[in-house]
């Protein structure tokens, strides 16, 4: 599988209970679909060993969730 229609499944996965739930309607669903799947190639540019593909579904699930949490008004707290 190519690293890109893994990264989109990984993405998809994370996002489809918020969507499903009715929580974000298709628009944000796609617009955070694409930021993150965009984060995430650059990572894979990165590297792309074995142990590296296992963060990326870690890595897509919480940046899915801050991107829901902005949406919604929810303070993130400090960035570093």
């Amino acid at each position: 599988m190519s690293t890109k229609t893994e990264i989109q499944k990984l993405v998809s996965a994370a996002l489809r209970p918020t969507y499903k739930n009715r929580n974000i309607n298709t628009e944000q669903y796609t617009d955070i679909n694409r930021d993150v799947s965009r984060l995430l190639y650059d990572f894979a540019a990165e590297s792309s060993e074995a142990s590296d593909r296992e963060r990326w579904g870690i890595i897509a699930a919480a940046e899915v969730d801050k991107c829901i949490k902005r949406l919604r008004g929810v303070e993130l707290g400090p960035t570093a």
